[in-house]
Protein backbone atom coordinates (compact mmCIF):
# COMPACT_ATOMS: atom_id res chain seq x y z
CA UNK A 1 0.00 0.00 0.00
CA UNK A 2 1.45 3.51 -0.69
CA UNK A 3 -0.16 6.18 1.29
CA UNK A 4 -0.05 9.71 -0.84
CA UNK A 5 0.33 12.83 1.70
CA UNK A 6 -1.27 15.93 -0.03
CA UNK A 7 -1.25 14.59 -3.53
CA UNK A 8 2.40 13.35 -3.65
CA UNK A 9 4.00 9.60 -2.54
CA UNK A 10 4.93 9.49 1.33
CA UNK A 11 5.46 6.15 1.99
CA UNK A 12 5.11 2.26 0.97
CA UNK A 13 4.21 -0.08 3.27
CA UNK A 14 3.54 -3.71 3.18
CA UNK A 15 0.86 -5.37 5.37
CA UNK A 16 -2.00 -7.14 5.66
CA UNK A 17 -4.73 -5.56 3.43
CA UNK A 18 -6.81 -5.00 7.17
CA UNK A 19 -7.77 -1.82 8.57
CA UNK A 20 -5.97 0.53 5.85
CA UNK A 21 -7.38 3.99 6.55
CA UNK A 22 -6.77 3.56 10.43
CA UNK A 23 -2.98 2.36 9.34
CA UNK A 24 -2.52 5.29 7.22
CA UNK A 25 -3.52 7.57 10.14
CA UNK A 26 -2.01 6.00 12.74
CA UNK A 27 1.32 5.86 10.38
CA UNK A 28 1.14 9.94 9.89
CA UNK A 29 0.48 10.70 13.86
CA UNK A 30 3.04 8.38 15.10
CA UNK A 31 5.71 9.34 12.73
CA UNK A 32 5.24 12.90 13.91
CA UNK A 33 4.35 14.22 10.62
CA UNK A 34 0.42 15.32 11.74
CA UNK A 35 -0.63 16.44 14.83
CA UNK A 36 -4.01 15.83 14.62
CA UNK A 37 -7.31 13.35 13.11
CA UNK A 38 -8.71 15.80 11.47
CA UNK A 39 -7.54 15.20 7.80
CA UNK A 40 -9.04 13.98 4.90
CA UNK A 41 -8.72 10.02 3.74
CA UNK A 42 -9.50 8.39 1.20
CA UNK A 43 -8.96 4.96 -0.11
CA UNK A 44 -8.20 4.57 -4.02
CA UNK A 45 -7.44 1.02 -5.32
CA UNK A 46 -4.24 -0.07 -3.65
CA UNK A 47 -3.38 3.93 -2.52
CA UNK A 48 -4.57 5.51 0.24
CA UNK A 49 -4.85 9.62 -0.19
CA UNK A 50 -4.56 12.39 2.73
CA UNK A 51 -5.44 15.74 2.58
CA UNK A 52 -3.76 17.59 5.28
CA UNK A 53 -3.10 21.40 6.42
CA UNK A 54 0.11 20.55 7.99
CA UNK A 55 3.18 22.94 7.98
CA UNK A 56 6.22 21.86 6.18
CA UNK A 57 8.84 19.95 8.74
CA UNK A 58 8.32 17.15 11.32
CA UNK A 59 6.42 17.61 14.68
CA UNK A 60 9.15 17.47 17.25
CA UNK A 61 8.29 15.08 19.90
CA UNK A 62 7.09 16.28 23.95
CA UNK A 63 8.23 14.23 26.91
CA UNK A 64 5.56 12.04 28.27
CA UNK A 65 3.25 13.65 31.49
CA UNK A 66 0.79 11.59 31.94
CA UNK A 67 0.35 10.33 35.25
CA UNK A 68 -1.78 6.94 34.80
CA UNK A 69 -0.28 4.30 36.72
CA UNK A 70 -1.18 0.29 36.99
CA UNK A 71 -1.35 -2.51 38.82
CA UNK A 72 1.40 -5.43 38.33
CA UNK A 73 -1.92 -7.42 37.70
CA UNK A 74 -2.69 -5.49 34.74
CA UNK A 75 0.67 -6.00 33.19
CA UNK A 76 -0.35 -9.80 33.17
CA UNK A 77 -3.66 -9.34 32.27
CA UNK A 78 -2.44 -7.50 29.55
CA UNK A 79 -0.14 -9.78 28.43
CA UNK A 80 -2.84 -13.00 28.64
CA UNK A 81 -5.32 -10.57 26.47
CA UNK A 82 -2.25 -10.29 23.77
CA UNK A 83 -2.18 -14.05 23.41
CA UNK A 84 -5.74 -15.00 23.74
CA UNK A 85 -5.82 -12.25 20.52
CA UNK A 86 -3.18 -14.12 18.75
CA UNK A 87 -4.93 -15.90 16.06
CA UNK A 88 -3.04 -15.42 12.88
CA UNK A 89 0.14 -16.01 14.60
CA UNK A 90 -1.27 -19.33 15.97
CA UNK A 91 -2.31 -20.50 12.45
CA UNK A 92 0.87 -19.53 10.82
CA UNK A 93 3.59 -17.70 12.89
CA UNK A 94 4.18 -15.12 10.76
CA UNK A 95 2.25 -12.13 12.78
CA UNK A 96 3.13 -9.58 15.07
CA UNK A 97 0.18 -9.13 17.25
CA UNK A 98 -0.28 -5.39 19.16
CA UNK A 99 -3.01 -4.21 21.50
CA UNK A 100 -4.15 -0.88 23.80
CA UNK A 101 -6.24 -1.04 25.81
CA UNK A 102 -7.25 2.11 28.07
CA UNK A 103 -9.45 1.54 31.81
CA UNK A 104 -12.52 -0.28 29.97
CA UNK A 105 -11.70 -1.07 26.29
CA UNK A 106 -9.21 -2.92 24.61
CA UNK A 107 -7.89 -3.00 20.74
CA UNK A 108 -5.91 -6.01 18.85
CA UNK A 109 -4.73 -6.13 15.67
CA UNK A 110 -2.73 -8.78 13.98
CA UNK A 111 0.08 -7.82 11.29
CA UNK A 112 2.85 -9.39 9.44
CA UNK A 113 5.04 -6.05 10.17
CA UNK A 114 5.47 -4.39 13.26
CA UNK A 115 5.25 -1.43 12.65
CA UNK A 116 2.00 -1.72 10.96
CA UNK A 117 0.45 -3.23 13.71
CA UNK A 118 1.21 -0.25 15.67
CA UNK A 119 0.07 2.15 13.47
CA UNK A 120 -3.29 0.35 13.26
CA UNK A 121 -4.09 -0.11 16.74
CA UNK A 122 -3.18 3.98 17.15
CA UNK A 123 -5.60 4.45 14.79
CA UNK A 124 -8.34 2.06 15.51
CA UNK A 125 -8.00 3.69 19.24
CA UNK A 126 -7.60 7.32 17.82
CA UNK A 127 -10.99 6.57 15.94
CA UNK A 128 -12.66 5.35 18.77
CA UNK A 129 -11.82 8.37 21.04
CA UNK A 130 -9.85 6.33 23.34
CA UNK A 131 -7.43 8.65 24.77
CA UNK A 132 -4.08 7.23 24.52
CA UNK A 133 -2.22 9.63 27.59
CA UNK A 134 -4.06 7.25 29.47
CA UNK A 135 -3.87 4.11 27.61
CA UNK A 136 -1.09 0.95 27.49
CA UNK A 137 0.76 -0.83 24.57
CA UNK A 138 1.42 -4.09 24.27
CA UNK A 139 2.92 -5.66 21.56
CA UNK A 140 4.50 -9.29 20.87
CA UNK A 141 7.77 -7.45 19.25
CA UNK A 142 10.67 -6.28 19.99
CA UNK A 143 10.89 -2.95 21.18
CA UNK A 144 12.80 -0.17 18.94
CA UNK A 145 13.81 3.12 18.80
CA UNK A 146 11.63 3.12 15.82
CA UNK A 147 8.64 1.30 17.72
CA UNK A 148 9.42 3.20 21.10
CA UNK A 149 9.42 6.35 18.83
CA UNK A 150 5.61 6.20 17.86
CA UNK A 151 4.69 5.72 21.54
CA UNK A 152 6.54 8.68 22.25
CA UNK A 153 4.75 10.60 19.66
CA UNK A 154 1.33 8.84 19.80
CA UNK A 155 1.81 10.07 23.85
CA UNK A 156 1.15 6.43 25.27
CA UNK A 157 2.95 6.19 28.50
CA UNK A 158 3.37 2.52 29.21
CA UNK A 159 4.57 -0.11 26.88
CA UNK A 160 4.94 -3.39 28.06
CA UNK A 161 6.16 -6.19 25.39
CA UNK A 162 7.16 -9.74 25.82
CA UNK A 163 10.27 -9.94 24.53
CA UNK A 164 13.40 -7.37 25.18
CA UNK A 165 14.21 -3.99 24.48
CA UNK A 166 17.10 -2.30 22.90
CA UNK A 167 19.34 -0.18 24.03
CA UNK A 168 18.31 3.16 22.25
CA UNK A 169 14.38 1.97 22.97
CA UNK A 170 15.22 2.11 26.81
CA UNK A 171 17.04 5.42 26.47
CA UNK A 172 14.57 7.24 24.53
CA UNK A 173 11.85 5.52 26.35
CA UNK A 174 13.73 7.39 29.53
CA UNK A 175 14.07 10.43 27.90
CA UNK A 176 10.32 11.22 27.13
CA UNK A 177 8.83 9.71 29.98
CA UNK A 178 7.70 6.06 28.60
CA UNK A 179 6.83 3.44 31.53
CA UNK A 180 8.90 0.36 29.20
CA UNK A 181 8.30 -3.16 30.37
CA UNK A 182 9.98 -6.28 28.39
CA UNK A 183 9.81 -9.62 28.93
CA UNK A 184 6.54 -10.08 30.36
CA UNK A 185 5.55 -13.39 30.43
CA UNK A 186 4.58 -16.09 33.23
CA UNK A 187 4.36 -13.98 35.53
CA UNK A 188 7.23 -11.68 35.65
CA UNK A 189 8.69 -8.92 34.06
CA UNK A 190 11.53 -6.52 33.75
CA UNK A 191 10.59 -2.40 34.25
CA UNK A 192 13.86 -0.44 32.27
CA UNK A 193 12.27 2.91 32.85
CA UNK A 194 9.72 5.17 34.75
CA UNK A 195 8.71 1.98 37.22
CA UNK A 196 6.57 4.32 39.21
CA UNK A 197 3.70 3.83 36.76
CA UNK A 198 3.85 0.09 37.86
CA UNK A 199 2.07 -0.33 41.62
CA UNK A 200 3.63 -2.85 43.67
CA UNK A 201 1.50 -5.32 45.19
CA UNK A 202 -0.82 -4.08 48.03
CA UNK A 203 0.45 -5.38 51.38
Amino acid sequence: MVIRLDGRAHRRLFCLPTHLEELALGHLLSQGIVASPDIKIEPRKNDIWIYSQRKSGAIKPQKITSQLRIAQDQVFDSVKRLDENSILYRKTGGTHVVGILDDSRQIFVEDVSRHCAIDKVIGLAVKRGIDLSQSVLVTSCRQTLSTIRKAIYAQIPIVISVSAATDLAIENANLFGITLVGFARERQFNIYCHDWRILPPPG
